[in-house]
């Protein structure tokens, strides 16, 4: 529901006015100036930042709003405020509201049913391919639409006029293929359908892969994409700014900056991927105007035969398991970031932060990304090890050791 009480609109009012009493801060515009220059290949330092989802329990306050879109507006604004005052990381405070259009996809048609673990991250689907041959039938035409709808972006500029701008943002071109396929059948059955059932493998994968590219057509065509190049987050843990692209309504698709990962296919050869995955990936990675590759797949075997020749890729991501001299020397001088993500199990160790096995594991990835464009961004971080200002502390240390260490370009 729509309706938020008088004493939520006043609770919202006053954290309004402490994010844009940050945004409008010296620190925070140079951070803002910073990102832009990163992600325009400019010259500019090593940025880092943590995504605090997955720890936020032990940083956040508690929500005062009392009505259902009160709270969804309070948790936006207050998630703003502790990561500027609890992380202080790289993140850019935006100086503004956003509210972001509806878009909906429905892959196959079919809505899959995922069931969580009491008390833990834990989750499970109720899976309906069991056999591909023999269940292909289970997947039918998927459903999508999108919403202009402004009721909500009406309501905000209602609350919040005079205090700090609102504005419409929408749905990022983020494509996951084969992690949607798992919402339907199991890491086993995608393996061996693979080796089983190739021609309907492809089929399915096909079929995805043609059904995303129609659902953004619709969505370009009818003036949904909002240019995402101001201070937006595009995955993974990242920011958009750029000045590639104009920013306006009604963007084009070769206007947007798209996310796209396959991790699930992380045991298949490159060979294999190169045939059965990473077509169907490009066809809509060479749709958009820049696109970021990778969550925690080792990307270096798929480097040189897939991701290389992909013109418009501005980062990729350099996760534990990859090879980082291997990518390092690939991406010296190039047009294509060094996005690093550090292991989280240091950070995330009960106990005491081990600071010189962590200095250790940083300063390796500042040697091996030496010549390149270089982003730190930490995630799965799942606790803090009981010490609350632990983000923080990470943060200052790696900024410590760029300073020390990081010879760029």
């Amino acid at each position: 529901m729509n309706t938020i009480s008088q004493k939520d609109k006043a609770i919202l009012k006053e954290l309004a006015k402490i994010q844009i009493e940050y945004a409008k801060t010296p620190k925070n515009e140079e951070r803002k100036h910073q990102w832009f220059l990163h992600n325009d290949l400019k010259d500019s330092r090593p940025l880092v930042t943590i995504e605090e989802g997955t720890f936020e329990h032990e940083l956040a306050r508690s929500l005062a709003c009392e009505t259902e879109k009160g709270r969804e507006f309070e948790l936006q604004l207050m998630r703003n405020i502790v990561a500027f005052e609890d992380i202080d990381d790289d993140r850019a405070m935006p100086d503004f509201f956003s509210i972001r259009r509806p878009a909906w996809f429905l892959p196959f048609g079919v809505k899959s049913e995922k069931k969580h673990v009491k008390n833990s991250i834990a989750f499970e689907y109720d899976l309906i391919i069991h056999d591909l041959a023999e269940d292909r039938s289970l997947l039918g035409a998927s459903e999508w639409g999108y919403s202009k709808d402004t009721s909500d972006l009406e309501l905000a500029q209602e609350i919040f006029s005079g205090i700090i701008p609102v504005r419409e943002i929408s749905h990022n071109p983020n494509v996951e293929l084969t992690q949607i396929l798992l919402r339907y059948m199991s890491m086993e059955t995608m393996m061996f359908s693979l080796y089983d059932e190739p021609e309907l493998f492809h089929e399915v994968l096909n079929q995805l892969s043609e059904d995303m590219m129609k659902w953004f057509r619709e969505m370009e065509n009818g003036g949904y994409f909002i240019t995402n190049n101001q201070i937006q987050h595009v995955g993974q843990g990242t920011c958009s700014a750029n000045t590639k692209f104009a920013h306006k309504d009604g963007a084009a698709l070769s206007e947007m900056w798209g996310y796209f990962d396959s991790q699930e296919t992380s045991p298949i050869s490159p060979d294999m991927y190169k045939e059965f995955i990473f077509p169907y990936y490009k066809r809509i990675m060479d749709a958009c105007g820049l696109v970021n590759y990778g969550c925690c797949e080792a990307v270096h075997p798929i480097w040189d035969s897939c991701l290389s020749t992909c013109a418009n890729l501005r980062k990729v991501s350099i996760s534990p398991w990859c090879d980082e001299e291997f990518m390092g020397e690939r991406l010296h001088g190039s047009n294509v970031i060094f996005h690093r993500k550090p292991s989280p199990n240091l950070v995330g160790a009960a106990g005491d932060f081990n600071e010189a096995s962590y200095s250790d594991h940083i300063i390796k990835t500042l040697k091996a990304a030496k010549g390149c464009k270089l982003e730190f961004s930490l995630r799965d971080i799942y606790s803090l090890g009981g010490e609350k200002n632990r983000a923080k502390r990470v943060v200052q240390l790696i900024r410590n050791l760029i300073e020390l260490h990081w010879e760029g370009l």
